[in-house]
């Protein structure tokens, strides 16, 4: 256990000395989980296997799950008494995605409200695999999605967007954390998934907005009462230990037959090492 600025033993009797072979050390945060946890956390370290299986929970949503775990491993292969003064030093790397929402609009005299924003199509359960080596990579493998499905980014959440300059905040201090993959975007153009039904029946990536668009103070989408719903293709490639960040900018959509509803959102879209930026990439739906 980590307490007093340091790693310890969380029991005196857990306390062990060093042999005269080398030995490889692995750590995992969480640590331990509740009981009901367990089902959607585990890990294994064992001679031949060290995996993370993990399966994210939509906790913006039904707002009856446990939050996501920021889940991350340390190793340390082929440690001696001799090695550090025998203290073994971990480095802590993520194995998750972090992925955050910001918003603009298409133009200085629009107005957006935003009540509820879905991602939908992407694959939330998986197993990690560790690296051979410290410095190395991991790997994920996960199934494919067997049924449609979405995952909450903000409900009920009363966000006013009324900048085409400045970036109004949705949820960078509630960020979701996904399981690492390449998202393959509905594919609105063609034949075969004009629709949104379609779309959810090849498994293919986009987000529902519920928001309100005015324009000079004329209502384009919705009215003062009513919030309607627009769809939005979304794809990219989300990396394991980065924090990527989406701006959107707002000017219209599809509706579910995959027919344009005003001028469809575009993206702007940034990946940072968690807190670094190191690409910049603009994204047209």
């Amino acid at each position: 256990m980590y307490k007093n600025g340091k790693w310890d033993y969380d029991n005196a009797s857990d306390l062990r000395y060093w042999p005269t072979e080398a030995l490889d050390f692995y750590a995992f945060n969480p640590g331990t989980v509740s009981e009901d946890m367990m089902a959607f956390y585990s890990w294994e370290a064992t001679k031949d296997v060290q995996k993370i299986s993990y399966t994210c929970m939509d906790e913006y949503g039904s707002g009856t799950t446990h939050a996501n775990y920021d889940v991350m491993y340390a190793m340390a292969k082929g440690q001696t008494k001799d090695m550090n003064n025998g203290i073994v030093k971990f480095n802590f790397k993520h194995i998750l995605s972090q992925v955050v929402f910001k918003a603009k609009t298409q133009y200085d005299n629009m107005q957006v409200d935003i009540d509820v924003i879905k991602i939908h199509n992407f694959k939330f359960a998986g197993a990690f695999t560790l690296p051979a080596a410290a410095d190395g990579t991991g790997s994920w493998s996960s199934s494919d999605l067997a049924f449609p499905h979405a995952f909450t980014v903000v409900k009920n959440a009363n966000i006013t967007v009324n900048s085409n300059t400045e970036a109004t905040d949705i949820t960078t201090n509630t960020p979701m954390l996904n399981i690492p993959q390449e998202l393959t975007a509905w594919k609105v153009s063609e034949t075969a998934t004009k629709s949104k039904l379609e779309a959810d029946n090849a498994k293919q990536c986009y987000l529902e907005i519920a928001c309100k668009i005015r324009q000079s103070g004329a209502y384009l989408l919705g009215s003062a009462s009513e919030y309607k719903t627009i769809y939005v293709p979304f794809g990219d490639t989300w990396e394991q230990g980065k924090r990527h960040i989406y701006t959107l900018i707002f000017g219209g959509g599809y509706d579910d037959q995959g027919e344009a509803v005003l001028n469809p959102i575009q993206f702007d879209a940034e990946t940072t090492g968690w807190v670094d930026a190191d690409k910049d990439v603009n994204v047209q739906p």
